[in-house]
């Protein structure tokens, strides 16, 4: 007797984990996956009425400056261009709408597992608050979201893309170099300027060198799982940080 065949068109579970990693890696795919973190901050910000915002989305802001009173609306039609090009491209591509479950099932899971081992040195690292007066949990969650979808664009997206493509250019060096440098670079810098302005933390080589650590973390994770993933790890580890304190 014939075996039965297999059903036409269906893929094989290393087909579709192999699908899956594809899909959740691409650019566009990550944009939209973050923009409800980038519409929860900037509203957060508003209501919250707080003077303070997060030092990286203080930094890409001032890229528009220059257009004077029509800065917020110049950054949320750059905002919205950016998510249109992005819809387009998944719509061509057909991308399934449970490729965002599991990329936060996913970014949950790195998520948990970077605090139960970096969150543990964190808190002994850092200047912890407490619940006092001074302490404003709605505030610090907010921030913590901020700094997953600005520092990444900062120092992964931007900082870290014009590195490796600059070397890979003009400089001449093999491939494996030219990665190792950018990377080094990006989380040097990334850890660097947690330490400037009046908000910064007190200079510290144990504190540096940690969040150097944690930026060759998340280099690695934008580097292999994509923007999306690594925004939301990094937003999610800074809010369990934060509620830890």
């Amino acid at each position: 007797m014939a075996k039965p065949s297999k059903r036409a068109g269906a893929a094989s579970a290393p087909e579709l984990v192999h699908k899956y990693l594809r899909e959740s890696r691409e650019f566009a795919t990550g944009f939209l996956f973050i923009l409800p973190l980038l519409l929860g901050y900037e509203v957060g910000i508003l209501l919250l009425r707080s003077d303070v915002i997060n030092w990286a989305h203080g930094i890409i802001r001032l890229v528009f400056h220059v257009f004077g009173p029509a800065e917020p609306a110049v950054f949320a039609g750059v905002i919205a261009a950016l998510a249109w090009l992005a819809l387009r491209h998944i719509e061509r591509r057909r991308v399934d709408a449970e490729l965002y479950g599991l990329m936060l099932v996913e970014s949950v899971v790195y998520a948990c597992a970077m605090g139960l081992v970096c969150g543990a040195v964190a808190r002994r690292l850092l200047v912890m608050g407490t619940l006092g007066p001074g302490r404003h949990i709605a505030r610090d969650v907010v921030l913590s979201v901020g700094a997953g979808v600005y520092e990444e664009a900062l120092f992964r997206v931007v900082l870290m893309g014009a590195l490796y493509y600059g070397l890979k250019l003009w400089s001449g060096l093999p491939p494996g170099w030219v990665a190792g440098v950018s990377i080094v670079v990006s989380s040097l810098a990334f850890a660097a300027c947690h330490h400037i302005g009046p908000y910064g933390d007190p200079l510290e080589a144990g504190l540096l060198a940690y969040r150097f650590g944690m930026g060759v973390l998340f280099a690695g994770l934008y580097i292999y799982r994509g923007l999306g993933i690594v925004v939301y790890t990094h937003a999610l580890y800074d809010v369990f940080v934060s509620l830890g304190r």
